[in-house]
């Protein structure tokens, strides 16, 4: 069994103010270095965990990100005219980041294990942010991992964790495949 992990990491955050002085209208745009930083919008990750773990309902080869040798294949093959299992899984995804909303998003890379970057910029009439959301794949065989890795699905964040009633051996299994955010930005 396949499955996902996803990594956040900030790639910058602007603060946008609008002014007006004598008639006219400025933007000024002011890059946030300190202070936590927001994460991205909760419903917007959640339908690109969901879009992500969904591939595999796909009806494609098991292995569709083996159908070249690199990303720059990709669009030569492409342009050859001919179309891989790989190019019907990532207009699908770019299709389906069209539909969320305050949003720019596309797949950036899938590299050679079938780990996708996906580059997602948030504009709201106050902040600008972008995020590169890393899915990373791990092959789950053994039934301990499938299970930890379902429990995982369900949690937010380690506080969460921790505060579940499960056996203390089982917290270092499940932390395992939570979603975790780069940096220190995250106030959760």
């Amino acid at each position: 069994m396949n499955a996902y992990i996803f990594d956040i990491f900030v790639m910058h955050s602007i603060v946008l103010e609008n002014t007006e002085e004598d008639g006219i209208y400025t933007t000024s745009c002011d890059l946030v270095e300190i202070g936590p930083l927001n994460c991205p919008d909760v419903n917007n990750f959640n339908f690109i965990k969901r879009m992500i773990r969904d591939i595999h309902y796909t009806p494609v080869a098991r292995n569709w990100w083996t159908d070249f040798s690199t990303w720059e294949d990709f669009y030569g093959i492409l342009r050859g005219g001919k179309e891989l299992s790989m190019h019907l899984i990532v207009r699908k995804i770019n299709n389906q980041l069209e539909r969320l909303v305050n949003n720019v998003s596309y797949i950036d890379l899938v590299d050679e294990n079938g780990n996708i970057t996906i580059q997602y910029d948030e504009t709201f009439p106050t902040i600008s942010q972008g995020f590169k959301v890393t899915a990373k794949r791990k092959r789950l065989r053994k039934l301990k991992d499938i299970a930890a890795y379902n429990v995982a699905k369900l949690i937010v964040s380690q506080t969460d964790l921790e505060t579940l009633d499960i056996p203390h051996s089982l917290i270092s299994l499940v932390s395992m495949f939570l979603d975790t955010h780069s940096g220190d930005y995250r106030t959760v």
